[in-house]
């Protein structure tokens, strides 16, 4: 049995190798679909993983606390969210950390340099609910939040592209006109907080950037906060906080009983659910695109197998002649149909391999490769072959010796 396959197998690959142009050009549909399954693959991992991560080191006991971005048509008149509710949900117990939230980017001067940073006002709770921690220096003061003091606590990065080598402590820049003192340097966290990542900005009195400031937050509701972080003791009592801190702002908005809430409290579990459906997503569509190609590069092989049935028809009846069964004639088309196509996958795989390597040097984007995806692709491409090779080896078993032989 084991002679009679390796017997199938070289005569398959001589019947390949025969028509290298013809065999190759049937392969390229196979070899893009597994290419682009394992690159979409690796790049959704990596994308899926990058998300977790980002989120995980902003912490799971955050709470964001904003005005929805589809509100009920039923609120005539929404509340902003301001200062009041920070103030009343610092009284709800089990909140550990509150801090409001406004930012806008402006470009930071200093002496010839100027760099577009994006710039938060906010207060110093705003340390304790990232775990953001002032490495050169040290942050802003309640008594310069209510002095409407101007000074800032810069990134790291921010630093170094402004200053150099530099130490920027008590130097003076300019925002927006403004001149701002540089008291702190906060230490590299690798991390965002809600789409704004300190490394690479800075962050200021909110009593300043709402009252002093000429554009950005100066032009908008002297009151109104875009959010307000909130950072609870105890993550597993977290729905229920959420309940509290409902309450709570209720309460400042003067919402009836049976009212609905003109605010939203997300959390990051919700966050990072939603990034993670839309990634995976976006990672369906384009398997979809690399599924597409497989089934093209399928009906090729199927139609290069028919034209081989038909090329090599005397060959069957001279085989069927000396002893050849249905099965055997079946069985080598098969074979002939699954090695071309397993030969697309295995170059296939290593594309997808190659380019999941580019896409992480170039794009900075570290992909992650899983052996799965590789089992899963070579697989498939095995699939293919014997699915779309089954009808013309079904075919030509079926063909009788005098008929075969008569063929021209």
């Amino acid at each position: 049995m084991i002679s009679s396959l390796y017997a199938i197998f070289k005569i398959s690959l001589k019947a390949i190798f025969a028509n290298k142009m013809r065999a190759a050009l049937t392969s390229l549909g196979i070899i893009i679909g597994v290419a682009a399954v394992i690159t979409v693959l690796a790049v959704g991992a990596a994308t899926k993983k990058s998300i977790t991560d980002r989120f995980s080191n902003m912490g799971t006991n955050i709470l964001f606390l904003r005005q929805p971005w589809d509100l009920d048509e039923s609120i005539s008149s929404p509340k902003d969210i301001t200062m009041d509710d920070v103030r009343a949900i610092r009284e709800v117990e089990g909140v550990s950390a509150v801090a409001p939230y406004i930012q806008t980017s402006f470009d930071v001067k200093y002496k010839n340099t100027s760099v577009s940073l994006s710039a938060l006002a906010t207060d110093t709770d705003i340390f304790n609910a990232y775990d953001w921690t002032v490495e050169n220096g040290r942050p802003f003061t309640e008594k310069e939040i209510d002095s409407y003091a101007q000074v800032m606590v810069i990134g790291a990065n921010s630093a170094h592209t402004i200053f150099g080598d530099v130490d920027p402590l008590g130097k003076t820049v300019v925002l927006d006109n403004i001149p701002f003192t540089i008291v702190g340097v906060t230490k590299k966290t690798g991390s965002t907080g809600f789409g704004f990542n300190m490394d690479e900005g800075a962050l200021i009195p909110y009593t300043t950037g709402k009252v002093k400031m000429n554009t950005g937050w100066g032009n908008s509701n002297r009151r109104a906060l875009d959010r307000v972080v909130i950072k609870v003791e105890d993550f597993n009592q977290i729905e229920n906080m959420k309940v509290d801190i409902a309450n709570a702002v209720r309460n400042t908005h003067r919402i009836h009983p049976l009212g609905k809430d003109d605010f939203q409290l997300d959390d990051m579990a919700s966050f990072v659910e939603e990034a993670k459906g839309t990634a995976t997503t976006i990672s369906l569509f384009l398997g979809v695109i690399g599924a597409i190609s497989l089934l093209v590069g399928g009906i090729g092989v199927m139609n290069i197998m028919l034209v081989s049935v038909t090329e090599r028809t005397r060959e069957i009846g001279i085989r069927m002649a000396i002893g050849a069964t249905s099965w055997n004639i079946r069985l080598q088309f098969l074979v002939e149909s699954m090695t071309l196509s397993c030969m697309g996958g295995v170059i296939g795989i290593l594309l997808g391999i190659i380019f999941s390597l580019l896409v992480s040097k170039f794009m900075s984007m570290p992909t992650h490769l899983s052996v799965w995806s590789v089992l899963l692709s070579a697989g498939f491409s095995a699939a293919t072959g014997i699915f779309f090779g089954y009808y013309p080896a079904y075919k030509a078993s079926k063909l009788t010796p005098i008929d075969a032989l008569r063929y021209e």
